[in-house]
């Protein structure tokens, strides 16, 4: 069976993205997935349903969700609803992994923890209120979000044969986690599979089966993911945006945006609201 994988994208700026959900309206599913990061749903009004492997976790009002790295899970959101949600790239917690790349928190359903979902709140107003010392404010704030997980949500004796079951996405992580710090440079299924011991042909049968997507494709998402941050920032023109982020120029970038977007970025650009820099 084959999920899709979900490239996460950190603030600029910040260890982590948040943001409400974006299924806030109702009538959104989800399908199955996974991504590196950890991600914490917080359901602030409303109420979400999760499916974690064939297991079904309602989430109501004040109650949340923590998906571990590499766990497949949809999300059902039939009603309105207003959930904050938190990513946070895997390596945050490297000292405290309890296996090779591996670390894992507990979900209780219907747990809750008025503190932890204080902090939750007050993170994403004052990110989102942006006054004067906002991001000292916001990583104080993240930091303690952290504090909270690895001591009253990590699980420290996890089973051998626990850990084996997540092994074949973890090693596509790491593959994938190398992929988007190097995403700016030239970059071959041959020269990834070699670096990490594998033939190309495995690894390309690794991407189609745990990520259903090839590797040409996915790292294109990456890039094009980036390359829409810069244009968004309104610093750089398409072409600078272009070679910033690993395309050969304007031009390819362009291709893999109407294929991707439908719109070009220009089209993008101004349809945004923003004037393009053609500095």
């Amino acid at each position: 069976m084959r999920f899709s994988h979900e490239l996460v994208v950190p603030e600029e700026g910040f260890p982590f993205k948040v943001f409400i959900f974006e299924g806030r309206e109702g009538g959104y599913f989800r399908e199955k997935h996974w991504h590196r990061s950890i991600e914490i749903f917080a359901v602030c009004r409303g109420s979400l349903k999760f499916y974690m492997e064939e297991r079904a976790v309602p989430l109501s009002e004040d109650e949340f969700m923590i998906v571990n790295s590499n766990e497949v899970h949809a999300i059902d959101s039939p009603l309105p609803n207003e959930t904050i949600v938190l990513q946070i790239p895997l390596k945050m917690f490297e000292d405290y992994f309890t296996g090779e790349q591996f670390i894992w928190f507990t979900h209780e359903p219907g747990r809750r923890d008025d503190r932890f979902m204080e902090l939750l709140k007050e993170l994403y107003r004052v990110y989102s209120e942006k006054k004067c010392g906002y991001d000292m404010k916001v990583k104080s704030i993240f930091y303690n979000i952290m504090y909270l997980l690895v001591k009253e949500y990590r699980m420290t004796d996890v089973e051998d044969e626990f850990v084996r079951k997540n092994k074949n996405l973890n090693r596509l992580s790491s593959i994938t986690s190398y992929m988007k710090d190097n995403y700016t440079k030239e970059m071959s299924l041959e020269e990834v599979a070699g670096i990490f011991g594998y033939s190309a042909t495995y690894l390309s049968r690794m991407f189609q089966k745990y990520a259903g997507i090839t590797f040409k494709s996915y790292l294109q998402s990456i890039r094009l993911r980036y390359a829409i941050k810069d244009l968004d920032n309104g610093q750089y023109s398409v072409t600078e945006a272009a070679l910033r982020n690993g395309f050969s120029g304007s031009k390819a970038l362009a291709r893999a945006f109407q294929k991707q977007y439908g719109m070009l970025p220009s089209e993008y650009v101004k349809k945004s609201g923003r004037k393009e820099n053609r500095e």
